[in-house]
């Protein structure tokens, strides 16, 4: 299955996204926001991570160029408001991942415990690969790039979105 199918995205104005993953019907189901920013796009949440999350945004005509009117994107950090599988599944597909420090430990060790896993096959009513099982699932682990602290965001701008 392609990434375009797996997600759903609706615009809410003001460069943000809500998009959700289609077929992971669950009361666990994180809510995943793209929020655009004049120097650099942040992804809030990443769901389970099943299908490439970042081709989906580029699929969907979600990125757009950057500001020079280059070719070049604007950069894009994936942050993971906690490292439940349900959040953070999709982390490792990102090559910037920003984690509070009291996360980053399970996030660069994978740990299954730590990050919930409790998929199951009923809640995944199309599998995203032929073959696909719950049972298979892990969160991968991820070494990120941007260690938050409480307070981290205080320099960002949110008024003109500088990130």
């Amino acid at each position: 299955m392609a990434a375009l199918e797996w997600y759903a995205h609706k615009a809410l104005g003001d460069g943000v996204f809500w998009i959700q993953e289609r077929f992971y019907e669950s009361g666990n189901r994180a809510n995943i926001w793209l929020v655009r920013g004049s120097h650099q796009d942040l992804v809030i949440d990443t769901g389970l991570g099943l299908r490439s999350l970042p081709e989906y945004l580029s699929a969907a005509g979600l990125l757009p160029h950057g500001t020079d009117g280059g070719s070049g994107r604007r950069p894009l950090m994936a942050v993971a408001t906690h490292v439940h599988f349900d959040h953070a599944g999709g982390l490792h597909q990102f090559e910037q991942v920003a984690v509070h420090r009291d996360e980053a430990e399970a996030l660069i060790r994978g740990d299954n415990f730590e990050t919930v896993t409790w998929l199951s096959d009923s809640e995944v009513v199309k599998p995203p690969t032929p073959g696909w099982s719950a049972s298979q699932y892990k969160v991968q682990a991820v070494t990120p790039s941007h260690i938050l602290e409480d307070g981290s965001f205080g320099h960002l701008v949110f008024k003109d979105r500088k990130y």
